[in-house]
């Protein structure tokens, strides 16, 4: 960690194919930020924020070249490459959600998923340089990588964690949370994004997990435990203008009754997108306090404050910059779909992606959620990916602030 700036962390959210965003902010990180100090002294990650977490991890070592290799990364992918889904799986589908011949968890329930993940699994065992991440760790490159999961057997958030030569305290576990100290391997980012019925569950040790986001979306906790007075935040969700909200609603309220794609694709934005929010409120509330606090008790308010509950080091206030994306990336994924309609691509995922977008094309403006989730495909990559270039470029200013040193 730079000897004049406080603890910087990264924060990747997951998203499925949404994930692609997040290359193109760190690009634009990377590429246009002049001399400016860079360096995440912490990464967090959930879902497909985990794996892209862990590829930023693995090469820090080399920052000015990693977010163009992790963008050739992307482009590599394919729906064929991430899903196999043919009617081989199609005929296992009742052993799959009735339980049937599955692997057993150690308290006799079953796992399994619909797609063969093997040929993305051989992906990211291969294209991340696994024992780059330890020697970052080890030369002080880097301060700790977490990836969180779920664990299936009772659903309480795992957060694993990496940390390097400097001491990392502990921090209290949550009745849904608990954290485990370990070398991260491919196995614990593959579990985080192990989207549950869509994919198999991922065996770590006695255990199996799936997809973190379901419980923790965004990392903010693990990153403010593991030291981080600075956060850059990822977002996957399009903030809405209070006009732009009018319009959607008095569209939806417009069209028949939602159809189950349409449903299917709200109901993982509730689960993996919309808890971000609520964190960064309770993190500018405490800022808030703090502040509040400081200018009318003295500047050692934090300090009273954290004796006065018994807590062992005294509240800080965490600076946030969020990017978000500036469209509804639902929308960019219909119009893709829409005008290429998946030429090439055969098989259930293509005619599923084709029918959601079919099925939303009623709501005015037309925009398919389930779409961008699943649509691994490279017109929709490489157009998120420079959305997310360009959205960066647009907080230029509030980056170089949040990169400042300590005393400017």
């Amino acid at each position: 960690m730079s000897a004049d700036r406080p603890c910087t962390a990264l924060v990747l959210s997951g998203g499925g194919a949404r994930g692609a965003y997040e290359v193109g902010v760190l690009r634009y990180v990377r590429e246009r930020l002049g001399s400016a100090d860079t360096q995440f002294d912490v990464i967090t990650g959930t879902s497909v924020g985990a794996i892209n977490g862990a590829y930023i991890a693995a090469t820090c070592d080399r920052p000015k070249a990693q977010a163009r290799a992790l963008q050739k990364v992307w482009s590599q992918l394919t729906i064929n490459r991430v899903y196999d889904f043919g009617w081989s799986q199609l005929r296992s589908l009742p052993r799959v959600l009735f339980g049937r011949n599955l692997p057993k968890t150690p308290h006799g329930g079953r796992v399994g998923g619909l797609v063969d993940s093997t040929a993305f699994a051989q992906l990211v065992r291969e294209q991340i340089p696994w024992r780059g991440l330890t020697e970052n760790l080890a030369s002080g490159k880097l301060r700790a990588f977490s990836v969180t999961a779920t664990e299936v057997a009772t659903g309480i958030s795992t957060v694993f964690v990496q940390a390097g030569r400097r001491r990392v305290d502990p921090w209290p576990e949550g009745p849904n949370e608990t954290v485990v100290r370990t070398g991260i391997t491919a196995a614990h980012t593959l579990a985080s994004a192990a989207i549950p019925v869509l994919f198999p569950a991922v065996k770590i040790g006695d255990q199996f997990y799936v997809d973190g986001a379901l419980r923790q979306n965004t990392p903010l906790r693990p990153a403010i435990r593991l030291g981080a007075k600075r956060m850059l935040v990822i977002g996957l969700r399009h903030s809405e203008s209070p006009a732009e909200r009018r319009v959607r609603q008095r569209a939806e309220a417009e069209t028949a009754y939602p159809n189950a794609f349409f449903l299917l694709g709200k109901l993982m934005n509730s689960l993996m997108l919309d808890k971000v929010e609520t964190d960064l409120d309770r993190i500018e509330q405490t800022n808030q306090i703090l502040r509040a606090g400081a200018n009318e008790f003295g500047p050692d308010f934090a300090q009273r404050l954290s004796d006065a509950v018994g807590r062992e080091k005294p509240w800080q206030a965490v600076e946030t910059l969020v990017i978000q994306p500036s469209e509804d990336l639902g929308r960019i994924a219909w119009e893709v779909v829409r005008d290429a309609r998946l030429r090439g691509y055969d098989g259930i995922v293509p005619s599923l992606i084709r029918r959601s977008v079919e099925a939303d094309e009623r709501v005015e403006g037309g925009e398919s959620d389930l779409a961008s989730y699943l649509l691994f495909e490279p017109e929709f990559i490489n157009r998120i990916i420079e959305l997310g270039y360009a959205d960066a470029a647009r907080h230029h200013d509030q980056l170089m602030h949040l990169f400042r040193p300590e005393s400017a």
